[in-house]
């Protein structure tokens, strides 16, 4: 097996089939026309015997008299006929005589359909049939001549004619499918091949961009083909790069992890014994290194979390969308600020999913809307049906999101609010959302507030509205 990305061998390759093809479309065209001009040429040959025999009875029926058997003789072989019959008023037999025929051919009847048939017939019989052919003359108006005559030298000579429009047909043909090949091999192939090898290339070191070369600037498909491989390599290498990040932080993270939450752990322990120090200035900043250290260890755990795997996949059942929120909502229920939560999903709605998967991403959408809303505000959970898509939307009345932070808003280590968090919540989130067949975007964010929407798929489990 040859590895993917070699080339085949010529006789399997692009160019040869274009070759084989071309050659053999062109003979199939020259074939349709060899079939109606073979035709025609035994036809004219016909009408040729038919002046060439007339010809021959004027010099006779000027003399008045039956010619020598000699002269008989040589004026049928010069018409290339066996008999000559003049037909005026009646039938006169001018030279030769009548043998046995086994075709009768009138050469006023000229139906395409019938003279291919008879040309085809000539071919098989080999010349071996005497015919009897008759027409009117072309010298001489209300004329008939009436002729027999062997098809050995027509069968010779429509044989020589398709001899010579099969050489040069093929001749034609290979002339213009190797032009053509050329141009398609400039025009297709080559560029082709190009793509093919890149990535042959990127696929074997997709880190490597040395041998990247520059995009065709072509107009037509094959430059937009050319254009969207570079720029689909260059995102997969940005992507491969950051993923490679995440690797090696992770595997730096998972080493360190241990000793640093061990670290913090001692420092917070260290942390109440300062609560009761009899220093109010000690005691002061206590609450906020306290705050330091849960904040360290918990920006520590999600950046463990999020470089060692992706969300595993959804356990899904069928879950109570009202009483979810409900839980989540307990569990931030604000104290000490005007902050009001409500819940606007209807009671009557299930989706089917993973309910500690959709708990998370209520939790973290949730705890970001709250942290956007420091002085106090509403947050508000409510479903709606678009299509054949269920969404449920997340509004808070903050201060929204900066437009630098929205169009990365879902990249990892970007953060939404404060910049307290590791800004992984969200990248988590939408994995979370995409598992499920659907998305997390944000609708709206401005000096009013935000609204995130959740949508998953109508097949996930809508039975509500």
């Amino acid at each position: 097996m040859r590895p993917p990305g070699d080339r085949p061998p010529w006789g399997r390759s692009l160019s040869a089939r274009l070759l084989l093809l071309t050659v053999g479309f062109l003979l199939l065209g020259e074939i349709l026309i060899f079939v109606p001009s073979i035709a025609r040429f035994r036809h004219v040959y016909l009408e040729e015997r038919i002046a060439a025999a007339h010809l021959a009875t004027i010099g006779v029926a000027a003399r008045g008299q039956p010619p020598s058997l000699a002269l008989a003789d040589a004026l049928l072989s010069h018409a290339g006929v066996l008999s000559i019959t003049i037909e005026r008023e009646r039938p006169v037999l001018m030279l030769g005589m009548l043998p046995p025929v086994e075709r009768t051919i009138d050469i006023t009847d000229r139906d395409w359909v019938g003279l291919i048939l008879e040309a085809f017939s000539t071919l098989y019989h080999g010349g071996q049939r005497v015919v009897r052919v008759v027409g009117p003359s072309p010298m001489e108006y209300g004329t008939t001549v009436d002729i027999t005559l062997t098809e050995a030298m027509l069968h010779a000579e429509m044989i020589d004619y398709a001899r010579r429009i099969i050489l040069l047909s093929f001749a034609l043909s290979l002339i213009v499918g190797l032009l053509l090949l050329a141009s398609l091999r400039s025009l297709i192939v080559r560029p082709l091949a190009r793509i093919t090898a890149k990535i042959a290339h990127f696929r074997k070191r997709p880190e490597d961009s040395s041998l990247d070369t520059p995009a065709s600037r072509r107009s037509d498909e094959i430059g937009i083909v050319d254009r969207e491989v570079d720029a689909m390599t260059r995102d997969l290498r940005q992507a491969l790069a950051q993923k490679t990040r995440l690797a090696a932080l992770g595997e730096a993270v998972g080493k360190l992890h241990h000793d640093l939450r061990n670290i913090l752990a001692t420092a917070f322990l260290l942390s109440d014994r300062l609560e009761g120090s009899a220093d109010p200035a000690v005691r002061a900043v206590t609450p906020r290194l306290v705050q330091t250290l849960e904040r360290a260890i918990r920006l520590c755990q999600e950046t463990l979390d999020f470089a060692r795997s992706r969300p595993p996949r959804p356990s899904t059942a069928p879950v109570a969308l009202r009483a979810l929120v409900d839980e989540v909502t307990t569990l931030l229920s604000p104290a000490g600020t005007p902050t009001t939560i409500v819940n606007e999903i209807a009671p009557d709605v299930m989706v089917v999913a993973d309910p500690d998967q959709l708990h998370r991403l209520f939790l973290n959408l949730a705890r970001n809307a709250l942290e956007a809303m420091p002085g106090g505000g509403q947050l508000t959970f409510r479903n709606r049906r678009v299509a054949d898509r269920f969404v449920v939307e997340v509004e808070d009345t903050g201060h929204g999101l900066p437009e630098t932070v929205r169009d990365h808003l879902f990249e990892p280590f970007t953060t939404s609010s404060s910049g307290n968090g590791a800004g992984l919540g969200l990248a988590i989130c939408r994995e979370i959302a995409r598992a499920h067949g659907g998305d997390l975007q944000v609708r709206k964010s401005d000096d009013s507030g935000t609204v995130m929407t959740l949508t998953l798929p109508a097949m996930a489990g809508s039975v509500g509205t």
